[in-house]
């Protein structure tokens, strides 16, 4: 999640509070230029089929009796952005995928967009407490990329960055998501595998491996690998694995960046639930 403070989480909901009622919210000159309502904060354009060669399309699976419901086809995938300004120093632009086909649920694409709304609340929070913001302009941008689209659950993993004006350096976050196509609802962990097997052991197994590996022991941080659900809360599903996000400064310093880590589905399968919304892609 993102590195701020609980006072830009406080200040955000306030923002979203006085949208709802006024339209429109301004503190010391700024205000949020194009918001319509607490969900949907400027305009967004659709490029139809954009990004298709980042997704992982697995086949069609066939529901067996008892199990998760299935979509009748993949459904078809878009890239649409969220763009705008927070006056007078703040600019926006992040893509975020939409899905559309017979079965999918309504809620389904309102879950892609959230994380890009999340932190564009956080990002304005901040540009409203930061007096020194107004010296240069300050922008948020990236997206999410759909790591898996079946006829069962839809998987994006977002990466978004902040320019600080004036700042030497600047944030960076990183979030997933797992939605259920049928009935728009997310999916946690305990939907994926037995809430009583020993899939967190191994998922910090693999990652420490990984990590060490391509960084160097020394180098990477052991707390933010510790068997704690917190540390794996950014998961994301493909067709190879199970897909970890970190966030920056978690797992090492900040030169690594917010790394990634795939899990194969050969050193976690076994802890799948087959009746579970993703156990056609350990079946067999």
């Amino acid at each position: 999640m993102p590195n701020w403070s609980a006072r830009s989480i406080l200040t955000a909901a306030v923002v979203v509070l006085v949208w709802v009622t006024t339209g429109c919210a301004t503190d010391a000159g700024r205000g949020l230029s194009e918001a319509r309502d607490q969900t949907v904060v400027a305009p967004a354009t659709t490029s139809p089929q954009a990004g298709v060669a980042t997704v992982t399309l697995a086949a069609p699976a066939v529901s067996p009796a008892g199990s998760w419901t299935f979509l009748p086809a993949t459904p078809l995938l878009s890239v649409e952005r969220l763009t705008g300004t927070i006056e007078p120093d703040g600019t926006f632009d992040m893509a975020f995928p939409s899905v559309d086909g017979d079965g999918v649920a309504r809620g389904v694409n309102a879950r892609l967009r959230q994380p890009v709304e999340h932190a564009r609340a956080l990002f304005a929070a901040d540009l409203f407490e930061d007096e020194s913001a107004d010296v240069e302009p300050s922008h948020l941008f990236g997206g999410g990329i759909v790591s898996l689209l079946d006829t069962r659950v839809v998987s994006v993993e977002y990466d978004l960055t902040v320019e600080w004006g004036g700042a030497a350096s600047g944030d960076q976050w990183v979030d997933a998501v797992v939605v259920d196509l049928a009935d728009g609802s997310l999916l946690g962990p305990l939907d994926v595998f037995y809430d009583d097997s020993p899939w967190l052991e191994a998922l910090a197994r693999v990652a420490t491996a990984d990590l060490g590996a391509r960084f160097g022991e020394s180098v990477v941080w052991p707390d933010g690998l510790a068997i704690e659900e917190s540390n794996f809360e950014n998961l994301a599903l493909s067709a190879e694995g199970v897909v970890l996000l970190f966030d920056r400064y978690q797992v090492g310093p900040g030169v690594l960046g917010a790394p990634r880590v795939t899990v194969p589905w050969s050193e976690i399968g076994e802890f799948v639930d087959p009746n579970g919304p993703v156990g056609h892609l350990v079946a067999g």
